[in-house]
């Protein structure tokens, strides 16, 4: 059975630019459709675009949870296009539409945008445990190693 992805509590991933850079990738892959882990890598290997590199399924799934930023852009933007894809959204059209936005900053430009600054700020420490209530789980969905 798959597993299904949540969005980090802010006990797990705290207010910061990297949270601010999850929230955003997240709301793409809630649009998607919560694929699998599987079904992103696998579109991303079959993807001619892409043929350069691969993203792990560990390495989707880290970026979803908050665990890591990658480093190079193209990772990103390869899950970006298979989860925009899988919406039916151009990561090439204006993010705000509608209103009284006039803003032209495209879904990828937005996107971007929040990776620069997610790497561009350490990573938070994440709230410590009280044992009491929320995020009070011995349990975490990290693999052993």
């Amino acid at each position: 059975m798959a597993q299904v992805l949540r969005m980090p509590g802010e006990w797990e991933l705290p207010e910061s630019p990297r949270r601010q850079f999850v929230e955003e990738l997240f709301s793409y892959y809630r649009d998607a459709g919560r694929p699998t882990l599987r079904i992103i890598a696998d579109e991303i290997a079959a993807a001619p675009e892409f043929d350069a590199f691969t993203a792990s399924r560990e390495t989707i799934r880290k970026m979803l949870r908050g665990k890591t930023v990658p480093l190079n852009w193209a990772v990103v933007d390869a899950v970006l296009t298979v989860l925009c894809a899988r919406a039916s959204v151009d990561p090439n059209t204006q993010r705000w539409t509608g209103g009284f936005s006039e803003d032209p900053t495209t879904h990828r430009q937005y996107l971007r945008k929040l990776w620069n600054e997610a790497l561009d700020t350490p990573p938070p420490s994440p709230a410590p445990h009280s044992g009491w209530g929320r995020g009070a789980s011995n349990y975490s969905d990290e693999p052993p190693f």
